[in-house]
């Protein structure tokens, strides 16, 4: 089937291969085409890379970045639970933080606490505000038997036993007197 297109010289057979190579042509451009985009894209990528790591600035390392331990104080209680300490004899020094001694006063726990037959002492200290409705700096109440019933004033040594308020020392002499100090 060889036959001619008429006004030209091309036979049918001539005209599929000019066809084969006008396809392989434009499959060709195509690929052109995506190299080059390829390589355009590439380029930016690559200049957004080194231009971000020569003007963008990581923070320093002087910022504080150390984790800091988180750490609780078992030995500080509010007065509200005063009576539910896992131990069964126990004391609880009542002073206020701000007081000028209360580094004195957490001298003598730490000197008692340090005694072989020493009991669990625990600090309330009367600036935290958990602990206001028990403070009365002119009234107290050392016959107290319950927690509702309890007031202090600014220095008190509280002895627990067996859920239940032993002791109330309201004066430093008497304090150092039953930590034997």
């Amino acid at each position: 089937m060889n036959r001619k297109i008429p006004n030209e010289n091309v036979t049918e057979k001539d005209l599929k291969r000019i066809m084969k190579k006008a396809n392989q042509s434009t499959e060709q451009e195509e690929i052109k085409k995506f190299i080059i985009i390829f390589i355009i894209v590439s380029i930016i990528v690559i200049g957004a890379y080194f231009f971000t790591k020569k003007f963008v600035k990581k923070p320093t390392t002087t910022q504080d970045t150390q984790k800091q331990e988180v750490t609780f104080d078992y030995s500080k209680i509010i007065l509200g639970e005063l009576l539910n300490r896992p131990y069964d004899e126990y004391y609880v020094l009542v002073c206020n933080s701000k007081d000028p001694k209360y580094n004195y006063y957490s001298g003598l726990i730490q000197a008692y606490s340090k005694n072989e037959n020493a009991l669990k002492v625990y600090i309330s200290d009367l600036d935290d505000s958990m602990n206001e409705k028990f403070y009365n700096k002119n009234e107290s109440n050392p016959e107290a038997k319950s927690v509702s019933e309890l007031k202090v004033k600014d220095l008190t040594l509280i002895k627990v036993k067996k859920g239940a308020i032993k002791k109330y020392i309201e004066d430093e002499d008497g304090i150092k007197k039953e930590l034997g100090l």
